[in-house]
């Protein structure tokens, strides 16, 4: 019983860190390397929470430079220490118009809310408007996600809340591509107190509180690491693959 309750608290931990590195798109998406047939994103991870994702992308139409469409197939994976795990499959079109994104499912028969957690996670792409100078705030923002299992037919709404994100001075960090000079954006992040049912019982799942460092590089137009901060406990999500 226990460990069913973890397995869910820490499934909500994950997706709110993949949450974190992957927000509103911009419309630069449409402009970036890896947008195009055959384009390719991995995500890996070090520390307490492992993160794996893939991203492809296919069946590339672009109408400007600020308005694209993509086939976008996948795979999330998550683990803490190995014994708490769990996965998405992705299959989605992605259209992007100015800093607007939206997704639908590919899978004849499946609604876009279905999508919610990948919703998410096709968002690698910024904060809805251009980076221009350290001291710049971007506004409060909060997600829904759905935690569970939708075949079974039960999930559950959980709130994801990122307070108000402050630009640091930029500087050269090391990357898949090489070094490049990027955008520390600092926020704190949490997730809303929710329950989870197993074996008939509720239990109460607390609110998560993290300290969130996404960095943002012009040159690629993307969150190509993420550094978060959690009781204590440091991991590092980043861009592995980018072509």
């Amino acid at each position: 019983m226990k460990s069913a309750a973890l397995r869910n608290f820490y499934k909500i931990l994950m997706l709110s860190v993949l949450l974190g590195i992957c927000t509103s798109a911009q419309a630069q998406i449409c402009d970036g390397r890896f947008f195009r047939n055959g384009g390719v994103i991995e995500i890996g991870s070090s520390g307490m929470l492992n993160v794996s994702a893939k991203l492809t992308f296919s069946q590339v139409k672009k109408t400007s430079g600020t308005a694209c469409q993509a086939l976008v197939k996948g795979f999330a994976n998550y683990a803490l220490v190995s014994f708490l795990s769990g996965s998405s499959d992705i299959d989605h079109v992605l259209n992007v118009s100015g800093n607007q994104t939206s997704v639908t499912n590919a899978r004849p028969g499946k609604s876009a809310s279905a999508a919610t957690f990948d919703v998410q996670l096709l968002g690698l792409f910024g904060f809805g408007a251009p980076i221009r100078a350290a001291g710049q705030k971007f506004p409060a923002q909060s997600y829904s996600l759905a935690v569970g299992d939708p075949k079974r037919g039960s999930t559950t709404p959980v709130g994801v809340r990122m307070g108000e994100k402050t630009v640091g001075a930029q500087q050269t960090i090391q990357t898949a591509i090489g070094k490049l000079q990027c955008w520390p954006v600092r926020y704190a992040r949490s997730t809303d107190p929710t329950t989870a049912q197993v074996q008939g019982m509720v239990l109460p799942i607390p609110s998560i509180q993290s300290q969130v460092t996404d960095w943002f590089c012009p040159t690629t137009n993307l969150v190509m690491k993420q550094e978060i901060e959690h009781s204590g406990q440091k991991s590092v999500i980043e861009v592995k693959v980018l072509r």
